[in-house]
């Protein structure tokens, strides 16, 4: 739907605290500060192991960006080692440390959030969307907002910088079911680059244009594809959409990319 106030969010994701750079956190922490977004969008993988020290240390940093935040777990926040806490209780850190409800909805500001789990148990690395959250989607996004918004932690398309990678098991259905209801975005991250990609390109069959987007990872040591930390700020004035990639260069974040997006009948367009 068309809406005419100003929205600007911030989307992070792969902070791996355990195996985070604290400059780059400090500095995470100061420029969203100076971004005014009035709402943070977390994508998965808080931690590197699922201790209770990774998501406390992850817990404080959101809670320090002073703005609402909204997260899902990804799957790095199962634990690796402990076999059986894994298969019987997989999310219990996560919903004590950080939210007891690890699909979300939230609608703030017009804003319109619906977060997925696909961090899976039996699968260490992959992830998917499942018969249930299909019903989900659909059920979620008939509420009318300005912009709708799917998180989940696994990526939903492959990115030009790491296009080996495999997507989340059950994407198809999934795009189509969000496509269906209305949603405008699915945000993503687990790859550790950056990437924006009109969904309906590669599957014309959405019949709206349905725009991905993955963040890299924000805060961790772990970089991918010569890329340093980054993180996404989404900004929508009526049907104008703006997304500023802000790369981690020389002591501090900077913007090094801007993609802009204009809303029609169909979805967005470049």
């Amino acid at each position: 739907m068309t809406g005419s106030r100003r929205v600007r969010l911030a989307h992070i994701s792969d902070l791996h605290y355990g195996a985070d750079d604290p400059t780059v956190v400090a500095g995470l922490r100061a420029d969203i500060a100076v971004q005014d977004v009035g709402h943070v969008l977390v994508s998965g993988d808080l931690t590197m192991r699922a201790r209770k020290s990774q998501f406390r240390a992850a817990r404080a940093l959101l809670d320090d960006l002073g703005v609402p935040w909204t997260s899902v777990p990804g799957n790095h926040d199962l634990p690796l080692d402990r076999l059986v806490v894994r298969k019987v209780r997989p999310l219990h850190a996560y919903r004590r440390w950080i939210s007891a409800d690890p699909e979300p909805l939230v609608l703030r500001d017009s804003v319109l959030v619906l977060g997925l789990n696909t961090a899976r148990p039996y699968y260490w690395k992959g992830g998917r969307i499942d018969r249930r959250q299909l019903v989900r989607i659909g059920e979620a996004f008939a509420t009318p907002a300005s912009l709708e918004i799917l998180m989940v932690h696994h990526p939903v398309f492959r990115s030009g910088r790491r296009p080996a990678e495999k997507i989340v098991r059950g994407v198809e259905p999934a795009l189509r079911a969000a496509a269906t209801a209305g949603a405008d975005l699915v945000l993503c991250g687990h790859d550790h680059v950056q990437a924006q990609a009109d969904l309906s390109v590669a599957r014309p069959w959405l019949g709206r244009h349905l725009l991905g987007i993955m963040c890299g990872t924000s805060t961790s040591t772990r970089l991918r594809a010569g890329e340093t930390q980054s993180y996404n700020v989404i900004e929508m004035e009526g049907d104008q959409l703006r997304i500023r990639v802000r790369h981690w260069r020389e002591g501090r974040f900077r913007e090094l990319g801007e993609a802009s997006w204009t809303r029609s009948v169909d979805g967005w367009r470049r």
